[in-house]
């Protein structure tokens, strides 16, 4: 094949591409109803909401901050509680240190199907047993701890060198003593870095439970929108811009300085007492942690007996799926794929452009990078839930107002991560092309984008799967998707549906996890 054949099949392949691109928006965009007129002619709505946001009512601090505090209180207790059973799960569940090989294959289907239930789903639910309040929602955070703890180091578990358990197995040592000295040493500062990765999620959850009752400051949150409080409105996203902030800075300045504790001993009474104070230390914090969870539970025993009859009930109920409903599951799993589809592909697509003009290394200029780096930062803060309702605004309800924040939101994280590729991509490239006299945009279509595309392909993946789990939900507060029916139907207690709804979400996730990971093992 002679090179003006080799750029004539190109072109061709790449014309290809752009209308099959083309048409996959086209799909998207008319599941979810889109109508730019319609978008437009709501301009001056939203634009109207956003000013009125843009006037906090300071005073309201006051009122705001106990709410905020208990916020942060649920995350940091159902982040201890779900961590610390969560590594208890991940050791007696990982393939290399299991007490029977049937465990695993038992109980890891069951957590991946746990897993693909958002928590918001979860709090509604536990709220509707144990009533509103700050302990549905810790239970939901908890859970979603453990699911997240146990994926992420039941992984790492499966990795820790076999001869490391051999040895301690051939001296006569139990499987509880392999745990003991092999691998807890072994996984004991991972498990610190999950446990301030999981805190920084649940922190972010914590701060929309409220919208079901499940406490913390989102009932108040939510109480304002209904009320049309959006000075009080602006006040809150203020609070949790910056506790979330603060909550980063501290969590990755421990991150970073985790290796600092772990001085070593030129003796063996020195290392025996470091050991001591490490597990003593440790012991004291367990102590202090329960006895904070105790004191911070706000239920009764009499409320948490009846609440556990009532969700025996609710669950036997669940387990009886009503079969008949299936076309109306299928419809909303098909408009939250849509939503979720588009929003990526959009977000995704926008990424590739917008992250030209973020990445230091091929934007303008660093002051353009810095000022666009504030922007993203700014579009990922509000979570997409927030973000839907301006859209309301203007748009009114449905799928089109979730899909375009949605998109929004997945504009903001999907610029951020790939400008970061970008940025740690080989200078080679870059310079061989504009070496030549070529512009920065030439080098980044030409070179760098060429050599990122597949790091690019696996992020957008990622994206999706969190997209389709946040697609879920959005239609909780009418914002389109099977959202909408499970709302719907926890409100009217058609606990048959929920399960039937659950069970769709369920193999929607686990289908779309499945697809995702097979396509990355061919990108690698």
């Amino acid at each position: 094949m002679t090179l003006r054949d080799y750029i004539v099949k190109k072109k061709k392949r790449n014309r290809i591409w752009a209308l099959g691109i083309i048409l996959f928006w086209g799909l998207t965009a008319y599941g979810v109803n889109f109508d730019l007129f319609r978008i437009i002619s709501g301009l001056p709505d939203m634009f109207n909401l956003v000013r009125r946001m843009l006037s906090p009512e300071l005073s309201y601090i006051r009122e705001a901050m106990p709410r905020l505090l208990e916020t942060v209180e649920m995350a940091l207790v159902s982040t201890t509680l779900g961590v610390l059973l969560g590594v208890l799960v991940a050791l007696f569940t990982a393939k290399n240190t299991t007490f029977h090989p049937m465990i695993p294959k038992i109980i890891g289907p069951l957590l991946t199907f746990f897993r693909t239930i958002p928590n918001l789903i979860w709090a509604a639910i536990l709220v509707t047993i144990f009533s509103v309040g700050k302990f549905p929602g810790m239970m939901a955070l908890t859970i979603t701890a453990v699911l997240i703890t146990v994926k992420l180091l039941r992984e790492y578990i499966e990795t820790i060198n076999k001869n490391l358990l051999y040895g301690v197995e051939s001296v006569g040592g139990s499987k509880i003593q392999v745990l003991r000295f092999a691998v807890l040493p072994a996984v004991f500062e991972h498990s610190l870095s999950i446990y301030f990765i999981v805190l920084e999620i649940n922190i972010r959850s914590a701060t929309i439970l409220g919208l079901v009752g499940a406490g913390g400051i989102g009932q108040i949150l939510w109480r304002d929108l209904n009320h049309l409080r959006y000075d009080n409105l602006a006040t809150l996203i203020i609070l949790l811009f910056l506790t979330i902030l603060i909550i980063d800075v501290i969590s990755l300045s421990i991150r970073k300085n985790l290796k600092k504790f772990y001085i070593p001993r030129k003796s063996i009474d020195s290392f025996k007492i470091q050991q001591q104070k490490k597990w003593a230390g440790i012991l004291l914090l367990l102590t202090l942690g329960l006895f904070w969870l105790f004191i911070s539970l706000d239920i009764t025993l009499d409320r948490l007996l009846v609440g556990l009859n009532s969700g025996k009930e609710i669950i036997l109920r669940m387990v009886q799926i009503d079969l008949s409903y299936t076309p109306r599951l299928l419809e909303g799993l098909l408009e939250s794929l849509y939503i979720a589809l588009f929003a990526t592909f959009a977000g995704g697509i926008g990424a590739v452009v917008l992250s030209y003009f973020t990445a230091y290394n091929t934007a303008p200029s660093p002051i353009v990078a810095m000022v666009l780096k504030g922007v993203v930062n700014l579009l990922r803060t509000f979570p997409p839930i927030i973000v839907a309702i301006i859209f309301f605004r203007g748009v009114g309800p449905g799928p089109l107002a979730g899909a375009m924040a949605l998109g929004i939101y997945t504009l903001g994280v999907m610029t951020k991560l790939y400008s970061e590729v970008i940025e740690s991509a080989g200078s080679q490239i870059q310079q061989g092309i504009m070496v030549t006299g070529s512009t920065k945009l030439n080098s980044y279509r030409y070179g760098i984008l060429p050599q990122t595309f597949p790091n690019f392909i696996s992020l957008i993946l990622y994206r999706l799967e969190s997209n389709i789990r946040t697609s879920t939900i959005l239609g909780i507060i009418g914002a389109g998707g099977i959202g909408t029916l499970l709302s719907t139907n926890i409100t009217w207690r058609n606990w048959e549906r929920v399960g039937l709804l659950i069970l769709g979400i369920a193999l929607l996730m686990i289908l779309i996890e499945k697809t995702s990971e097979r396509i990355r093992k061919k990108l690698i």
